[in-house]
């Protein structure tokens, strides 16, 4: 698990926190808002992620358990086993940038715009995007374990 949290830092250092300073380097603050307004993903999208996430692991403990043989058209259900960890990567990518967002928008708050700075909302804030960096390693986890 370790190693996870690890890797899963590193990449939300990458695709989500460069991201975001790479965004107000180009466009100033606005364009940091623009990112935080496109991360906030309406909840039927994400709700399907959730359930392809969980078929691609269940289909996964299906193959590791009991082997390759219990596939009656074997390049079918591999072939689905593919779609569905694509689905749960993308899901995944969703969380990277999701934490990404919120760990670097605060302190970028605070810097450019402390006349509007609220130290409550900042907190609440990080405290979010901490609780979706546990959520995003315990799902990279169950990803990992199962393959």
């Amino acid at each position: 698990m370790k190693k996870v949290v690890i890797i899963e830092g590193i990449l939300v250092l990458i695709t989500g926190v460069a991201l975001v300073f790479i965004k107000l380097a180009s466009g100033g603050s606005k364009a940091v808002s623009d990112i935080v307004h496109s991360v906030e993903t309406d909840p039927y999208v994400v709700y399907p992620l959730f359930i392809f996430l969980g078929l691609s692991v269940l289909i996964r403990a299906i193959r590791k358990n009991f082997g390759v043989s219990v596939y009656r058209i074997k390049s079918h259900m591999q072939f689905v086993e593919e779609v569905f960890e694509g689905v749960g990567a993308g899901l995944l990518s969703i969380y990277r940038l999701a934490v990404g967002v919120a760990i670097s928008v605060p302190p970028i708050w605070y810097f450019l715009e402390n006349d509007t700075f609220d130290l409550r909302q900042a907190v609440v804030i990080e405290v979010i995007g901490i609780i979706f960096f546990c959520g995003l390693c315990l799902l990279s986890f169950i990803s990992q374990k199962g393959k």
